[in-house]
């Protein structure tokens, strides 16, 4: 339980109503809770302000409409501080430093200060952890991998040889690390598997969900920028670049060698393929895939992906094909009649 000054304080708002109420909880601003607080991120939102049972909101600084048994906390930015508000209430787990005994771990490994390593984990020779780095239950860490410090590896995740995970990453179960790329190629009519010995590179605040695979380069690295955040079921194949502050939806799989700029958002089941160049800025919409490269601040959709305005004004102009193929029969019958001809 925490009062509205204290939560005031904790995310530097400014206090309309009552700073001495006590609140249990957070809540969702539709199925709102007394005694608790919800935000209103954006004006579709306000809608919901008068029916909402909740106590207390955490609105934007502009926020104008009156309800005098609401208290309200306003911030520039709600959305922003109320993920401080959440934590305050639900705080993140605190690990417990140390290696479980049924650990298997290579005398040659360097362990940071406060590491926790769960039940069954493996790490292999050579390999350096830093400081406050906690693996999950059955994860497996192969030889000459360095993790930086604050680093989470959730349980039965899989980090192949020679890889790299920056500082205060996060990779959710399920994930492979540094696989081998789906690299061939063909002799005599045989199909023959192309060596890998790239690395795959998380470089630092990156976030990988649940059963992705980072495959590791041919020659090259394979590399996702600082800040990057990955959805679930997401493939990166070989040798490709991934920029700063990417966002990506899940079951998007991007083809090898292709380059992504910065602050690139991919929604989900986007198809990419190989050897191409998707300009920073951009966006690619869901089912999208996209068969050539894509300049700089596109926003692209469809298959193949054009841009959008282009491609609305073509399907529209699809929907109209029934209605013209019905003018172009009659207009044919027409023209068929005795004394037409």
């Amino acid at each position: 339980m925490a009062s509205i000054s204290q939560i005031a304080e904790t995310i530097g708002g400014e206090i309309i109503g009552n700073p001495q109420l006590e609140i249990q909880g957070v809540c969702d601003v539709k199925s709102g809770k007394a005694r608790h607080i919800t935000f209103i991120g954006s004006r579709e939102y306000e809608q919901y302000f008068d029916s909402c049972n909740a106590d207390a909101f955490v609105v934007n600084l502009k926020f104008s409409l009156e309800n005098r048994n609401k208290t309200l906390i306003k911030v520039d930015d709600p959305t922003y501080h109320f993920v401080k508000v959440v934590d305050m209430f639900y705080p993140a787990p605190v690990f417990k430093s140390g290696v479980h005994e049924t650990a298997i771990i290579d005398d040659s490994v360097t362990l940071g200060e406060n590491v926790s390593l769960g039940p069954y984990v493996v790490i292999e020779g050579g390999s350096t952890l830093g400081n406050n780095v906690v693996i999950g239950a059955g994860t497996f860490i192969g030889a000459n991998v360095t993790i930086g410090e604050g680093t989470i590896i959730r349980p039965n995740v899989s980090v192949y040889h020679d890889s790299v995970i920056g500082k205060h990453c996060i990779i959710d179960s399920g994930t492979s690390i540094g696989a081998d790329g789906f690299g061939l190629l063909t002799h005599k009519g045989i199909r023959h598997k192309m060596p890998h010995v790239g690395r795959a590179i998380l470089e630092d605040n990156v976030l990988i969900g649940a059963n992705c695979c980072v495959d590791r380069g041919t020659l090259n690295d394979t590399v996702v920028g600082e800040g990057s955040k990955f959805d679930n079921f997401i493939q990166v194949a070989h040798n490709v670049q991934i920029g700063k502050n990417c966002v990506i939806s899940g079951q998007t799989a991007i083809g090898g060698s292709t380059v992504l700029g910065d602050n690139i958002t991919i929604a989900g089941q986007v198809g990419i393929i190989d050897h191409l160049t998707i300009g920073s800025g951009s966006v690619i919409a869901g089912k999208s895939g996209v068969f050539q490269s894509i300049e700089e601040n596109s926003f692209v959709s469809g298959t193949p992906a054009r841009p959008h305005k282009e491609r609305l004004r073509q399907d529209a102009a699809t929907n109209k094909l029934p209605d013209l193929l019905k003018k172009v029969r009659k207009l044919e019958q027409e023209a068929l009649q005795p004394e037409n001809r």
